[in-house]
């Protein structure tokens, strides 16, 4: 694959961004590699280089005891759509995370629809700044930014490609 621009590399994008694609049709609990998406579940509504945008039900097992959308799980859900609007970019190397902030702002309960979404704000040469929030409805109930490294580590996306085609 062919790196351009700042280390990413266009084919590796487009590669992510069609497999993610993908998941517009079909429940993201379908996804075949064990990782949080899976867990979470639901529909990706738009992908694009440098966001992501999925919903999902919230399920009784992602609740706390009062029975509202449990913190931890908001952050899984941000701190996922983050990875995803990252992996966008094309890059071959590993993200990651320095840092996460979020601001919690409302609920939701079981059976309750939400949006996450996550995009780039800023691509720097070694830092992504990362912004993302959760929406029922209309009204935010979460909002969130991270700083994000762009490691050296390389990522084999061939081979993921490769599994992912064989077992979708």
């Amino acid at each position: 694959m062919k790196n351009i621009n700042n280390g990413y590399s266009i084919e590796v994008s487009e590669n992510v961004i069609s497999m993610l694609n993908l998941f517009a049709r079909r429940d993201l609990a379908d996804f075949p590699l064990p990782c949080l998406s899976k867990w979470i579940g639901g529909k990706v509504l738009d992908v694009k280089r440098g966001s992501f945008e999925f919903e999902t039900t919230v399920r009784g097992d992602m609740t706390n005891p009062a029975g509202y959308l449990h913190g931890g799980t908001q952050c899984a859900m941000i701190d996922d759509a983050m990875g995803w609007a990252s992996a966008t970019l094309g890059y071959e190397k590993q993200f990651l995370s320095t840092n996460l902030s979020i601001d919690y702002l409302g609920t939701a309960m079981a059976g309750d629809i939400v949006t996450v979404r996550a995009w780039i704000f800023r691509e720097g040469s070694s830092i992504l700044h990362v912004i993302a929030e959760i929406r029922k409805q209309e009204n935010i109930i979460a909002k969130a930014q991270s700083n994000i490294y762009i490691s050296n580590r390389e990522v084999d996306y061939k081979t993921l490609f490769k599994f992912f085609s064989k077992n979708i």
